[in-house]
C-alpha cells in the first residue's frame, strides 16, 4: 500500500470515528466515546507521521532531480 493509500485509509478511519463519537455522546454512553477519542487522537497521530513520511519523500525526489544525493532523507522518510 503506497503512502496516499495509507493517508486515505487514516482519513476514512478519521471520519468513522468522529461520526461514532458523536453518536455515542447523544446516547450519553461516555465510556466508549472516551475510548473512541483515544483512537482518534491514536489515527490523528498515524497521519501526522504519514504526512511527514511524504513530504521528506518530495524532498529526496527533489533533490534527485537535481542531481543532488538524498540518501539521508531517503532513510529518514523510511524512518518516519
Amino acid at each position: 500500500m503506497n503512502i496516499d493509500e495509507q493517508i486515505e485509509r487514516e482519513l476514512s478511519c478519521i471520519d468513522d470515528l468522529t461520526a461514532e463519537i458523536r453518536i455515542l455522546a447523544h446516547k450519553l454512553e461516555t465510556d466508549i466515546a472516551k475510548q473512541r477519542k483515544q483512537d482518534l487522537h491514536n489515527s490523528l497521530e498515524q497521519l501526522e507521521k504519514l504526512r511527514r513520511r511524504k513530504e521528506l519523500r518530495s524532498i529526496a525526489v527533489e533533490l534527485n532531480l537535481q542531481g543532488k544525493k538524498a540518501k539521508v532523507v531517503k532513510k529518514l522518510a523510511h524512518q518516519a
